[in-house]
């Protein structure tokens, strides 16, 4: 069986999966509340079943960016030797990561801004307190090369491992009949931080899995973290956008077609559910 390693933040983290001293969302109450009880209930333990592969080292680590001075960013050396085992190379890798710099709008956002998964080599002190507002209006090609230089890692470090970026889809807030995701949280569209992926991917030699393409929310407790049945939906998104699921697959989850309500930036505006440090990717209009 092919040996699948994930490199990914909170959505893909699950208590005592994860390398040790590594951030985890699905944990202890967090599990009871979404209903990801399991590994077996997260998106990644589904999809690499049907990959008919077997987990090997799940790689994630909760509140991290890509871009990043240092661990506990994707980009860091230490995310990406953590996707090994026992000194074991994995046969895949699936990674799943850039809600995060997406929601802070880049590194130095995350780091005024006090984030949980701040690069621990920063000196903070030397860092003005800042909450976050609207992204530099390059936000996402910063995140593109960060995205890039993470992928070029992986290669260097696994050069026969085939390498998976899955593109950012909408959460959307559990009970909702409509679309609650913010497509433009910070001024910077979600759509160029999936271009920056394919692009980075394709200059690097990795596939695509374009979740995004496919047009589906998943639902997320608050707009970003999978309840268990998220976690269906997403999988099945996933093994669809690999070529391993069908749309009747899609629809046996139940996963609504995504519906987009406005165009502009949620900072600011008085239907944005939380655009500071603590953000939410959640609209109610």
């Amino acid at each position: 069986m092919k040996r699948v390693s994930i490199l990914g933040d909170s959505i893909s983290t699950f208590e005592g999966c994860v390398p040790e001293g590594f951030r985890v969302y699905y944990e202890g109450a967090r599990r009871r509340a979404t209903g990801v009880e399991l590994p077996s209930d997260t998106w990644w333990a589904q999809v690499v079943s049907g990959m008919g592969g077997v987990p090997w080292r799940v790689g994630a680590y909760s509140g991290s960016l890509v871009e990043g001075a240092g661990f506990p960013a994707g980009e860091s050396a230490e995310r990406v030797a953590a996707l090994a085992r026992d000194g074991v190379a994995p046969d895949e890798v699936l990674v799943f990561m850039g809600v995060n710099d997406y929601g802070w709008g880049g590194a130095a956002a995350q780091a005024a801004g006090r984030g949980n998964a701040v690069p621990a080599c920063l000196d903070l002190a030397d860092v003005e307190p800042q909450m976050p507002g609207l992204a530099d209006a390059d936000a996402a090609e910063r995140f593109g090369a960060a995205y890039e230089r993470m992928l070029a890692r992986v290669r260097r470090a696994y050069p026969q491992t085939t390498v998976r970026c899955c593109t950012l889809c909408p959460g959307r807030v559990a009970d909702c009949d409509r679309s609650t995701f913010a497509y433009n949280l910070r001024g910077v569209p979600i759509e160029r931080y999936n271009d920056a992926i394919r692009a980075a991917a394709a200059r690097t030699g990795c596939a695509v899995a374009d979740v995004a393409a496919l047009g589906f929310d998943y639902e997320a407790v608050d707009g970003t973290h999978p309840t268990a049945r998220g976690m269906r939906q997403l999988a099945a998104l996933v093994l669809h956008a690999m070529g391993l699921a069908d749309d009747a697959a899609v629809a046996a989850t139940g996963a609504p077609r995504s519906q987009r309500s406005c165009e502009g930036p949620c900072v600011g505006c008085e239907h944005a559910a939380s655009t500071g440090a603590a953000w939410l990717c959640v609209c109610r209009r």
